[in-house]
């Protein structure tokens, strides 16, 4: 016994000197490579001294060496996986909310949002009214058609699927809006909610892994869109909306990434058309906002030459229209889609140089704050 301790007291200092040395002599001689995992956010690889504001450089080094830790990629992975296997729990609360059956939803305003902390200010419902009725003035009076589609936060359609400590006040803030413009704008708002809900028991309508709805939720929108474009255009034949849904398993989404859980995954159904004759079309080349981190799809364009409708689209859009884009393509016969950095303004010169005759706004709820603080142009 007395010959253990002896060796004790030898061991443990120098395992505690392996464990504070063996990273930075990892750093040096790279004997152990690990992958970094995507954490959904831009890491520090770099780290400069700027001699007039040394007063960031402490803070700015505390992040250069945690993302850089020689061991960060395995004993993170023994964190999160700990976190969430044996307690259920999100080992990063402040991004991601681990829900029931696997289903995972985001922290923050959208939160707020659920629990009826960011509603409108009868001063925001007035700002907006005015907002739209003369952007609708505008439209009408180059004989277009507007309607906004308001996505619903994930939240609100799969509540049950929420940790029992989160609950709604029950009133949401898109009704707000829509009791608001009911008098002056009552053909505007394309609010899925309902739908989803009483959809959602025929198939799943929103990523578990992610925040943004399907290509199942995408088609119940343009269905609610198409009904509208109906009514509208009176004389106007539309094409019919019959995709064949195929399995395709995935494993990606932004909580999937936040997690950092290797073995999360989900299926998701993916829409073709077996006479699918929308093809993507050369672009028009409208510039790009400054700033906007994805240029790529700043602007997109699709030319279905056979649409019975014969009509011309224009779709402001934020990443929520991504997966409505596959089934509008098939009811026009020119589609152009512009992703204006969430700022869902009017872009008048786009619209003038177009000439559609739908403009259609699709956004996210979240994001309806942006479109107070956007001037139009």
């Amino acid at each position: 016994m007395k010959y253990i301790q002896q060796i004790s007291k030898v061991l443990l200092p120098l395992l505690f000197l392996v464990v504070i040395f063996l990273p930075f002599v990892n750093n040096l001689f790279k004997v152990w490579e690990f992958e970094r995992t995507d954490e959904n956010r831009t890491f520090r690889d770099t780290l400069t001294a700027d001699i007039q504001r040394l007063d960031k450089f402490p803070k700015d080094a505390e992040e250069y060496l945690n993302d850089n830790f020689s061991f960060r990629t395995p004993l993170l992975k023994v964190y999160q996986n700990i976190k969430y296997e044996y307690f259920n729990i999100s080992p990063y609360p402040n991004k991601t909310i681990a829900g029931e059956d696997g289903w995972f939803f985001k922290a923050g305003d959208e939160i707020e949002i659920y629990e009826g902390h960011m509603g409108f200010s009868e001063g925001q419902l007035d700002q907006l009214e005015k907002k739209w009725i003369s952007r609708n003035k505008y439209f009408d009076s180059l004989n277009i058609k507007s309607y906004w589609v308001i996505a619903p936060i994930k939240h609100n359609i799969y509540s049950e699927k929420l940790p029992f400590n989160l609950t709604s006040n029950g009133t949401r803030r898109v009704e707000q809006i829509t009791q608001r413009f009911k008098d002056k704008l009552p053909n505007l708002i394309i609010d899925p909610y309902n739908y989803f809900v009483e959809q959602k028991t025929n198939g799943q309508l929103y990523y578990k892994l992610d925040n943004h709805w399907n290509f199942k939720a995408g088609f119940l929108a343009t269905e609610l869109t198409l009904a509208k474009l109906k009514n509208d255009f009176k004389n106007t034949t539309f094409d019919d909306l019959k995709p064949v849904w195929k399995d395709t398993l995935i494993r990606s989404g932004y909580h999937r990434a936040v997690m950092g859980i290797d073995k999360l995954e989900e299926i998701e159904k993916i829409p073709f058309f077996s006479n699918n004759q929308a093809k993507k079309a050369q672009k028009y080349g409208f510039p790009p906002l400054k700033g906007f981190p994805y240029p790529s799809v700043y602007e997109q364009r699709f030319i279905k030459e056979s649409a019975k409708s014969g009509l011309r689209i224009l779709v402001i859009r934020d990443s929520f229209g991504k997966n409505m884009i596959a089934f509008v393509n098939e009811l026009f016969n020119e589609s152009v889609y512009i992703f204006d950095a969430w700022k869902y303004g009017t872009n008048k010169s786009i619209v003038e140089s177009f000439n559609p005759d739908v403009v259609l706004y699709i956004g996210l709820e979240t994001h309806i704050n942006n479109m107070l603080n956007s001037q139009e142009d």
